[in-house]
């Protein structure tokens, strides 16, 4: 039976120089997706690739699976070979863990933060696109959103969390001791930037601009937030103005060199230019961050930040992981139950095979039957099976859980001759066992 496995690093296990290289551009996302279920052993995949993680989800029915998967996030994309020793990998139950802790943002370098789930829904709904998603992500991911919004809705976790973008500004405001009348530079108009961007308006800064290499999208999130729009080629002449620069685009290399902060910091007189770098791959050159009166900040350095907050977190994150468990441990009952599932469904069509066989045979001896009669007399056939069957098939589905070597199921299908045969084509989901999981439909996942 195919079973879920992650591969993949993180803020954890590898620094930003390292996820950067990892990362996968959104273009490139659907021929990845593509190219991970050509691997043997792996039947269906999923790609989070994020500022803090990238990994890989999938359905595997092979162990040398894993293997495969390793070498296609390092070898197949000609990443150094030291990248190697900063995988994980995870399966069975362990990969389910992790992803719950994932999606409840519980392995976040910001616990708590909301931003994580978004970007695992929308890795959902690019599999999706893609066509990658099976049996084993379509059971598993619609119950990691569900735990995920009940650690939002019962602890505190969330309220008591900082964003990266709200930490990024608390810096800001370490630095300047006051951000009234400052004045801002967003570089990008993505997500992340608007965030940020939000919380620096929301801090009492002076004046917003936004400059992107699409002057249009500029324009959108400046309108958004009540500042204003430049042209790319304004870059040059806000870094000498503004004091603080935001940069959150999607390039692959940086957009702000060394030799461009130099000649900007000419121009300024000795004015201190504070830079949050919140894109990976990085925006900003390492090397900007040592010149004189200039101060970078990319991810990594954001954490020691988060550190001061994390007290108050990780008290709320004990109770959203004893919720974890609980809803983990319901998850490995019905991933069991899964092997009933034929026997049921086989019980219960042959059950209401003969009980509408009867009902047509009663109902054909009866003289001016209405199609409400009809419609009546069916009901009952199918709520008497229902009630016949509600104790058998109830404890079928407890003894595959509590014994999943047990031998129930295949006594049943003998002792009322069940074959495929006596009723329609059977197909076996979670959805047989708990009515609640229903998986995401194609675009619901943003």
């Amino acid at each position: 039976m195919a079973r879920l496995a992650v591969i993949g690093l993180s803020h954890k296990t590898a620094p930003i120089e390292v996820r950067e290289r990892a990362a996968f551009a959104e273009d490139r996302l659907q021929a990845a997706l593509a190219q991970a279920t050509a691997i043997p052993g792996v039947g269906e995949a999923m790609i989070v690739s994020t500022c803090n993680r990238v990994e890989l989800y999938c359905g595997i029915d092979a162990e040398e699976a894993i293997a495969g998967v390793r070498r296609f996030l390092v070898d197949g994309r000609g990443l150094p070979s030291d990248t190697h020793t900063h995988l994980y990998a995870h399966d069975g139950e362990h990969a389910v863990r992790h992803l719950f802790r994932v999606a409840s943002s519980l392995d976040s370098m910001v616990v708590g933060e909301s931003q994580i789930l978004g970007q695992v829904k929308q890795a959902y709904a690019a599999a999706l696109e893609a066509g990658t998603i099976g049996p084993v992500l379509g059971r598993t991911l619609p119950k990691a959103f569900a735990l995920a919004k009940r650690v939002r809705s019962e602890t505190d976790v969330a309220r008591s969390s900082a964003s990266i973008a709200s930490a990024a500004v608390d810096l800001a405001a370490q630095i300047f001791g006051d951000l009234d009348g400052r004045q801002v530079l967003v570089v990008g108009a993505g997500k992340m930037g608007d965030l940020s961007a939000r919380h620096l308006k929301a801090a009492g800064i002076a004046g917003l601009f936004v400059v992107n290499r699409t002057l249009e999208r500029a324009q959108e999130l400046a309108a958004r937030l009540g500042g204003t729009a430049a042209p790319w080629d304004d870059l040059d002449r806000l870094l000498t103005r503004v004091d603080i620069v935001l940069c959150s685009t999607g390039a692959s290399e940086p957009v702000i060199r060394v030799e461009r902060v130099e000649k900007a910091m000419r121009s300024r007189k000795g004015r201190w230019l504070f830079v949050i770098d919140i894109a990976v791959p990085r925006d900003v050159e390492p090397a900007v961050g040592k010149l004189e009166n200039v101060y970078l900040y990319d991810v990594d350095a954001i954490e020691q930040v988060v550190q001061s907050n994390r007290a108050g977190r990780e008290r709320e994150a004990e109770d959203a992981q004893a919720i974890l468990e609980e809803e983990l441990k319901k998850f490995h009952a019905l991933e069991l139950s899964l092997g009933v599932v034929p026997t049921i469904k086989l019980l219960r069509g042959r059950f209401l095979e003969v009980a509408q066989a009867e009902a047509e045979r009663t109902l054909s001896k009866l003289q001016q039957v209405t199609d409400r009669d009809r419609a009546a007399v069916k009901q009952l056939a199918e709520a008497i099976v229902n009630k016949l069957l509600h104790t058998p098939l109830t404890m079928l589905k407890k003894e595959a859980q509590s014994n999943p070597d047990s031998e129930l199921a295949s006594t049943v299908r003998a002792l009322f001759d069940l074959h495929t045969g006596h009723t329609e084509e059977i197909h076996v989901g979670i959805d047989e066992l708990d009515d609640n999981v229903v998986p995401l439909k194609k675009g619901e996942g943003t």
